[in-house]
């Protein structure tokens, strides 16, 4: 198993981005090429290898920098009318719940740089691979906190239990910080419950049986009385006041530079979101720990085995461009760029992850987990099946709750079954037929 870090590099709004000069060319040299990527994954190292691919070999990548929100339905729609870019950016091997990569993508299976791939399941779809990755998993999902917020108040051990960790937050509360932050953007939120669910279960067995029967229409989210207990628990944090009062509204780059301030203490992130504010704020001194929780009593560590991977649109004109690009990327000379800013763990043999600026705390607490066997990967895995849906509907959900006085997990969980039932009623799925 192995793991990553994801530079965040939020932007206001969609831009557009145009590395190199050169004139429209089939062959690599000279090339102009387009794509789409996240917003949130517009990483300063995927810059830097960009720019050097426009500066020294002349292929030239316009990408457009889109909102995550808005991503998923621009990304299906674009496809659809066969009016999407070369080269789309998305999260491996999520992209293959969103959309067909045996109708959209090239398959990479026999390029050079394939032997050295550390993590071909990452881009695997039917035995055939469809994207090229930096890196082989996105790290793990803890509570990244500020260091110096514990210290300057007296808080100089790790929470161990439930009752404990609400003393720490009733402790920031009475001292004026904002003990747990929460933004409007909604794929943050959510992480408290694709974590919490997993860690609920406790093995990967259980969370195999669990979407095998939730997929299969063998059972509902509610059957499993846990899986209500995680959003209860997130939801009482609003209620005891933990959580800034603006979570509806504040941006997550909003919310990054309150938590480096130290306004805010903690957020629930990953290793990836770790590095990608210590690279913002190289000041702050941040850290991470996983969570006491009170469903979780073998203290289990939700693990992302996913990553930043980018895919070549079949309707491309500038494929041998591409293949240069992706032989050049996977080359130490590039690949080392690519985690100059940002230490992380490479997908590709021979370059170097820059792991020895990495936060010590991710590597110690990762293979502490390791070697006791307490990691299950985090619940969107899973049930990737209905990654469709999660943007649209489930994550809005965790986001609105704390406002409906009414709303709790099973309220949560209800009323994202319709939306499931809907949804792989249409799809034919077994078991709703």
């Amino acid at each position: 198993m192995k793991k990553c870090i994801r530079n965040t590099l939020l932007l206001a709004a969609a831009v557009t981005m145009t590395v190199g000069l050169g004139s429209q060319a089939a062959s690599a040299e000279g090339a102009e090429l387009t794509g789409m990527v996240q917003q949130s994954r517009w990483y300063s190292g995927f810059q830097a290898v960009v720019e050097k691919l426009a500066e020294e070999e002349d292929i030239n990548i316009d990408f457009e920098v889109i909102p995550d929100d808005q991503y998923d339905n621009l990304l299906k729609m674009r496809l659809n009318s066969h009016e999407a870019p070369d080269l789309i950016v998305y999260q491996f091997a999520d992209i293959f719940a969103a959309v067909d990569p045996e109708e959209f993508f090239v398959a990479l299976d026999d390029e050079p740089w394939m032997s050295k791939v550390i993590a071909p399941e990452l881009t695997e779809y039917n035995g055939k691979h469809y994207g090229y990755c930096f890196e082989s998993s996105n790290g793990f999902q803890s509570l990244i906190y500020n260091e110096d917020v514990f210290a300057d108040n007296g808080i100089d051990e790790l929470p161990t239990t439930l009752d404990e960790f609400y003393a720490i937050c009733d402790q920031l509360k009475e001292a004026g910080i904002v003990p747990i932050a929460i933004p409007s953007d909604t794929w943050v939120p959510q992480i408290w419950m694709t974590s919490g669910m997993s860690r609920a279960l406790g093995t990967e067995e259980a969370c195999e049986d669990f979407a095998e029967k939730i997929l299969t229409n063998q059972a509902k989210f509610n059957d499993y009385p846990e899986m209500a207990e995680v959003i209860d628990e997130y939801l009482e944090l609003f209620k005891r006041g933990y959580v800034n009062e603006d979570y509806m509204t504040v941006s997550y780059d909003e919310i990054l530079g309150r938590l480096a301030s130290g306004e805010i203490a903690m957020i629930y992130g990953a290793t990836e979101i770790l590095a990608s504010i210590e690279e913002s704020y190289p000041d702050a001194n941040l850290t991470i720990f996983n969570p006491p929780v009170g469903y979780d009593d073998r203290d289990v560590l939700a693990y992302l085995p996913t990553a930043m991977g980018v895919a070549v649109n079949k309707d491309t004109e500038n494929l041998d461009a591409i293949k240069k690009a992706f032989e050049l990327w996977s080359t130490p000379e590039y690949g080392d760029l690519y985690f100059e800013t940002r230490p992380g763990f490479p997908n590709i043999e021979g370059i170097d992850g820059n792991e020895e600026a990495m936060n010590p705390d991710i590597p110690r607490i990762y293979n502490e987990y390791m070697e006791d066997g307490r990691v299950v990967a985090q619940m969107n895995q899973y049930i990737d099946t209905l990654q469709p849906l999660f943007g649209n509907t489930l994550w809005v959900y965790f986001l609105e709750a704390p406002s409906k006085g009414n709303m709790d997990g099973a309220a949560v969980l209800d009323r994202f079954q319709e939306d499931v039932d809907k949804f792989m009623t249409e799809k034919g799925a077994e078991g709703w037929q």
